[in-house]
């Protein structure tokens, strides 16, 4: 693996994007399991996956539970001349700002912000987005339904045998028995593991103050049922995808489930999300190039002449991916635990 000193001279081996891909398909499986699906030592894979992690070239996180039903938004934050990245760092800092981008086209920042409820994320528009120094302007979509989310989007490098076989190791139908959010240890569970989704059980136990067989049963639980979502995450100037763009849809509300199905089987698309507003649906893809976006709005409106881009922005630049601070490079750099609870001021963010 050619993993540098340097970040600037970082790349992945094939078998580094091996690993990577098993891990999106099970984020907690092990050495021993993949080692053996993957035809290398397990303490190589280990090594290997320690050294990207070391270099912030991949990670493990995870998403709010789906059960507490968080409010969603995409926000696009309009900066003062100049002061764009002064605006990304202030938010940056709210668990509640998962993933922010800074943006070309008509808005400098889009911000996808997740609350524990409705109530919660107007406070958070109105009270401490709107209020950030340096803000000229803060337009919002609620998100109504995912159609699918970037936990779900996969590198190409595993054959369908092998992707098959990761996925066999995942928690059983009896370990994934559909379960509801309890009480504080599962939003606790979040705050842990969204800073390492890879954390022993016995690490997990002691943060989160339970005996390690209750964390092991209720995370199995959880991850089986769907209710938390565990992602492993790769910097993305390391694929092949350099680009990243969201599109900004018009669709007739009775062809809405159609189109945003058929996005969401689309390989380089990330996320697919229906939304209250004039754009009532909004893509989010990772792409080659800027004219592979214009060559999947030619090919989306082949198959459904009815829908309108009214929009698109290029990513000039990842700040921030579920809680991961990102350098400009996109590589990490620190962690924002995810915490939909907490009240909306400023934070400091936590060094890895």
């Amino acid at each position: 693996m050619s993993v540098d000193d340097a970040r600037g001279s970082v790349s992945l081996s094939e078998l580094d994007l091996r690993i990577v891909h098993a891990l999106q398909i099970n984020p907690r499986a092990s050495w021993a399991q993949l080692g053996g699906l993957l035809g290398v030592d397990p303490s190589t894979a280990a090594r290997r996956w320690a050294r990207l992690v070391e270099h912030g070239a991949a990670w493990v996180s995870c998403q709010p539970l789906q059960d507490l039903d968080p409010a969603l938004a995409l926000i696009e934050v309009t900066a003062q001349p100049g002061r764009v990245l002064d605006v990304a760092a202030d938010l940056a800092a709210d668990p509640e700002s998962m993933t922010i981008d800074v943006a070309a086209g008509t808005r400098d920042l889009l911000v996808t912000a997740a609350c524990a409820d409705e109530a919660a994320l107007a406070s958070y528009l109105l009270d401490r987005v709107a209020q950030v120094p340096h803000v000229a302007g803060v337009r919002s979509h609620h998100v109504v339904r995912a159609y699918t989310e970037a936990s779900r989007w996969r590198l190409r490098s595993l054959t369908h045998d092998q992707e098959q076989r990761v996925a066999a190791t995942l928690p059983t139908v009896t370990e994934a028995a559909r379960v509801h959010v309890a009480g504080p240890i599962d939003q606790a569970l979040v705050a842990v593991l969204s800073e390492d989704g890879r954390q022993s059980y016995g690490e997990v136990a002691a943060r989160v103050g339970a005996s390690e067989s209750t964390v092991r049963r209720r995370l199995n639980a959880l991850v089986g049922s769907g209710v938390l979502r565990l992602r492993c995450e790769v910097a993305r100037g390391l694929t092949e995808w350099r680009t990243s763009e969201w599109f900004f849809l018009r669709v007739p509300p009775d062809r809405i489930d159609e189109a945003g199905q058929l996005l969401a089987a689309v390989p380089e698309v990330r996320a697919v999300l229906s939304a209250a507003g004039p754009s009532n649906l909004l893509v989010a893809a990772w792409l080659r190039s800027i004219a592979d976006g214009q060559r999947l709005e030619t090919q989306l409106l082949r198959r459904l002449p009815h829908v309108e881009v009214a929009d698109r922005s290029v990513v000039m630049r990842p700040y921030k991916l579920v809680g991961r601070l990102l350098d400009a490079a996109g590589f990490a750099t620190g962690v924002v635990p995810l915490d939909l609870g907490s009240a909306p001021t400023r934070r400091s963010a936590r060094s890895e």
